[in-house]
């Protein structure tokens, strides 16, 4: 992160707390000393109208130490909006908060790859603007690329299928799905891609092949990958998998019942649930879905959408036998929150396991909206 130290130069011992701050941010972001930053560091008082050279839209004030930083970052924002100019004071640059901006930096010009452009459904949700809003760069490639790099994996074919607990479909089947999953590997390595979304139903309708598997084992991997070319849920992903260090997953809402929300969808990593069966995709019957089953007594939901809005819940898990009407990996869970759907921001809700919502909802200290 570009980054500007401010600092009185009468103020007393200026090179030991400007060592400080560089040894507690340095913790967390790379710093990169710039005359355009994307953050000011107000170490003392004094630094108001040097400060007044940064200003712009974006940019973070962060007070730092107790020698009137803050009271200078207070005056300096205050003149800000003053003159229009939106910005972010962080009153304190806490662990959470300096975690998020470690995501945020980390995003900046990584190649997320677009494979085959979002499905005709996502309406809202397949939008190019979350990325930019994260510094991300989106390549397109076209779904002719996964097919001409199509080729079968035996080795990983006997790997998939003896992990597996239940067989609900032939190993030819889980063999053919092996295609996409390496096809998709030379396709990441081919465009140094970051993270990916793939039009997957297309595959499901002209291959007769589904990328559950592919986009399973690549979670797995820590190759954040979304479906239906849904860039609103790979973004939701990637953020809480940088800032948690767990694997999500995403899902439709699939059925309420008074507060218990049922959310399903046809792939999970393989690292995430207690166990997994391997069974047909739900939309289509062919190919392979994988029907994860999660030992969790509680997981947090979120959604981040463009506009720097976000949504987060946490709910208890409830046992529900497998309905094979449905999605194959399924997870109920009771929400006790009266506003959940009140402010929906898209279709795809990303799952973690456990409770994250303190982490995640330090966004709105980063000038973030949580509906």
């Amino acid at each position: 992160m570009k980054i500007k130290f401010l600092l009185s130069p009468i103020a007393y011992k200026v090179d030991e707390k400007l060592k400080e701050a560089k040894e507690y941010l340095g913790k967390y972001i790379n710093l990169e000393e710039s005359e355009d930053p994307d953050a000011i560091v107000l170490l003392t008082g004094g630094t108001e109208e040097e400060a007044l050279k940064y200003l712009k839209d974006g940019l973070f004030i962060i007070p730092f130490g107790k020698a009137n930083g803050l009271a200078a970052s207070l005056e300096v924002q205050a003149y800000a909006k003053e003159k229009g100019i939106k910005t972010i004071l962080i009153t304190k640059p806490n662990e959470n908060i300096m975690n998020i901006l470690k995501v945020l930096d980390e995003f900046k010009n990584k190649k997320v790859g677009i494979i085959g452009k979002p499905s005709d459904w996502l309406i809202k949700s397949g939008n190019y603007d979350v990325l930019k809003d994260f510094g991300l760069e989106p390549i397109e490639i076209s779904l002719k690329e996964v097919e001409e790099n199509l080729k079968e994996d035996p080795s990983l074919t006997d790997k998939i299928w003896n992990l597996s607990k239940e067989k609900k479909i032939t190993k030819e089947e889980l063999l053919k799905a092996t295609k996409v999953y390496t096809s998709l590997k030379k396709i990441i390595e081919k465009y140094n891609l970051y993270a990916l979304t793939i039009r997957c139903f297309d595959l499901a309708i002209n291959l007769k092949i589904t990328g559950c598997l592919a986009l399973s084992l690549l979670n797995s991997e820590g190759i954040i990958s979304s479906c239906e070319g849904d860039t609103e849920a790979l973004v939701t992903m990637l953020f809480v998998n940088k800032l948690t260090n767990k694997t999500p997953f995403m899902a439709n809402l699939a059925d309420i019942e008074k507060d218990e929300y049922t959310f399903a969808h046809c792939t999970i990593a393989i690292n995430i649930p207690e166990y997994f069966n391997l069974n047909t995709h739900f939309e289509t019957l062919s190919s392979v879905g994988i029907e994860g089953y999660i030992n969790s007594e509680k997981i947090t939901l979120l959604r981040i959408g463009r506009n720097k809005k976000f949504t987060v819940f946490t709910g208890e898990v409830v046992k529900r036998p497998f309905e094979e009407n449905m999605c194959r990996t399924q997870i109920t869970v009771k929400i006790k929150d009266d506003s959940f759907l009140k402010n929906p921001i898209g279709n795809h809700f990303v799952i973690v396991l456990g409770d994250e919502e303190e982490k995640i909802k330090s966004l709105e200290k980063l000038g973030w909206e949580r509906v």
